[in-house]
């Protein structure tokens, strides 16, 4: 059965520059040794472990590799990837942490999202062409702005380790969305809200927090619950 449990409107969304973050600190690499190339890979390690720090190449489509010299590549490093007109890319399932703007202002459509990755870093995914978003449930931590301005988004899943969001995690990426999310997120504005995000905060709120698919209604701006 589907229930309406509030009414929203739609929003005039602001420039699609991104901002400076305002979430909790990225994840920081210790004692890091040199950095290194392997072909189109730059990478650094620390305690047997790899991250990639840029990409060099040049192809669309791009395969991460789970593993650098018989080490796992666990990290993904700030603007490794960003701005490289890459329209598909897997993440292997070693990857534990997304930096900063590590996949923004490319032309992905479709990304998976690694069950064993425990953060996203700010504006990581921002300025794409997502159509939707799985964040899995072993995510406790995603950054502002990470999924912003992917303006064809149609559905988002939120995975019940995260249990708090904020406002700019999706700004800009709502209009068509419904969204899948569990039970007692807490939900947070970083500055002025949209529309959109404070009818599907007051609709989740109104609803006791209860976990299902909210999805709002264009024509008649309300949010409506179904269980998932």
């Amino acid at each position: 059965m589907v229930h309406v449990v509030a009414t929203a409107g739609f929003v005039a969304f602001g420039a699609l520059a991104l901002a400076s973050a305002t979430a909790q600190p990225e994840h920081f690499i210790e004692e890091v040794e040199e950095v290194v190339d392997i072909g189109d890979f730059w990478w650094v390690s620390s305690a047997g472990l790899v991250t990639i720090t840029s990409y060099v190449g040049t192809a669309m489509s791009i395969d991460i590799p789970s593993q650098i010299e018989g080490m796992p590549v666990t990290g993904i490093g700030a603007r490794a990837f960003a701005t490289r007109r890459i329209a598909e890319i897997t993440i292997p399932n070693s990857v534990t942490h997304i930096g900063e703007l590590a996949f923004a202002f490319n032309e992905l459509v479709d990304i998976t999202i690694p069950g064993n990755v425990n953060q996203i870093g700010n504006n990581a995914f921002a300025n794409n062409r997502l159509t939707s978003i799985t964040i899995p449930e072993s995510v406790i931590h995603i950054g502002n702005r990470a999924f912003a301005n992917n303006t064809m988004v149609t559905d988002i899943t939120i995975g019940d380790g995260v249990g708090f969001l904020y406002e700019g995690v999706f700004e800009n990426s709502l209009r068509h969305a419904r969204i899948s999310i569990g039970a007692n997120v807490e939900l947070h504005s970083s500055g002025p809200s949209s529309l959109v995000w404070t009818g599907f905060r007051a609709a989740y709120e109104g609803n006791g927090h209860r976990a299902g698919i909210y999805t709002l209604n264009p024509n008649t701006r309300q949010w409506y619950w179904q269980a998932r």
